[in-house]
C-alpha cells in the first residue's frame, strides 16, 4: 500500500482561514510528512487545482498557490493558519494598491474621493 504524504485536515470549529489571495479560492489545511513515521508540518494551501491559462503537466495545474512554498509549512495548525492569513492580507493589499493606482487614469485629473 502507498503511502500518501498528504493528508486534507478539517479546519477547527472557530478558526477563520482566509481566501487565496491570488485566485479567492477556498483555503484549505494540510499536514504533510515524507514517511509514515516522519514528523508532520501543516500548511494551509489553495483549493483551487483546476487546470487553467497555459499550463501543462500535473504539477503545473492550477493556482500557485496550490501546492504553496515550504516556508508555508509549520509546525502546527495555528501558525500554519496564521502565516497564511498573513500572506493573504499583505498580498491582498498589496493588489488593491497597486490596482487603485492603475486605474488613476480612469479617475481624471479631476477626480477627487468622497
Amino acid at each position: 500500500m502507498a503511502y500518501d504524504q498528504f493528508k486534507k485536515v478539517e479546519t477547527p470549529e472557530g478558526v477563520h482561514i482566509e481566501a487565496c489571495p491570488v485566485c479567492s479560492a477556498i483555503a484549505e489545511l494540510w499536514r504533510f510528512s515524507e514517511t509514515s513515521e516522519s514528523p508532520t508540518e501543516t500548511a494551509v494551501m489553495c483549493s483551487n487545482g483546476d487546470a487553467f491559462g497555459p499550463q501543462s503537466g500535473i504539477a503545473c495545474e492550477g493556482c500557485l498557490l496550490n501546492m504553496p512554498p515550504q516556508e508555508f509549512y509549520r509546525d502546527t495548525i495555528r501558525d500554519a493558519v496564521r502565516f497564511w492569513n498573513e500572506y493573504a492580507k499583505a498580498l491582498t493589499s498589496q493588489r488593491r494598491a497597486r490596482n487603485w493606482e492603475a486605474a488613476k487614469v480612469l479617475r481624471g485629473p479631476n477626480y477627487t474621493p468622497d
